[in-house]
C-alpha cells in the first residue's frame, strides 16, 4: 500500500465512524420494548383480547393467544412494532432448544425465532411441533 492508500483508508474510516457516531445521536437504534402491555394494546386495536403472552428474553418479540383462537406475532422494528393476527395454521411454530420458531405460510412476515427464558408454555406446547422440553 502507498501513502496516498493508506489516507484514503483512514479518511473512508473516519467518515463511516462519524455517520455511525451521527446515527446513534439520531435515535436509529431499537428502543421499543415488548411487554404484555403493549401486547394487549396491539391486540385492542385488531378488536380482540389477549388470552396467553409469550415474550422474546429481550422483548423484541413476542407471540400471543388471542381470545378468538388466532394468534397476534409482533416485533420490534427500530422505534416502532410491527404486528400480524393469524389463524394458528397460518403459522408455522417449531419449538427446540429453548427457542420458539414461528414461520409464516404467506412469507409476507419475515420469521420469527425467540428465546424462551420460562420454557415452553402449556398451550404454546399444545400446539407447536418439536421438543417441548
Amino acid at each position: 500500500m502507498t501513502q496516498t492508500d493508506l489516507i484514503v483508508l483512514a479518511g473512508s474510516a473516519a467518515v463511516v465512524l462519524l455517520m455511525i457516531g451521527v446515527a446513534a445521536a439520531l435515535g436509529f437504534y431499537q428502543t421499543a420494548r415488548l411487554d404484555e402491555a403493549e401486547l394487549a394494546r396491539l391486540a385492542a386495536a385488531e378488536g380482540a383480547k389477549i388470552d396467553a403472552v409469550v415474550v422474546d428474553a429481550k422483548g423484541k418479540s413476542a407471540l400471543a393467544r388471542l381470545a378468538g383462537g388466532k394468534l397476534l406475532v409482533a416485533r420490534v422494528m427500530a422505534d416502532g412494532v410491527s404486528a400480524r393476527v393469524a389463524a394458528s395454521d397460518a403459522l408455522k411454530l417449531r419449538v427446540s432448544g429453548g427457542r420458539l420458531r414461528i414461520g409464516f405460510v404467506d412469507l409476507g412476515f419475515a420469521p420469527l425465532s425467540l428465546s424462551l427464558k420460562h420454557g415452553i408454555p402449556d398451550w404454546l406446547g399444545i400446539i407447536a411441533v418439536g421438543d417441548k422440553s
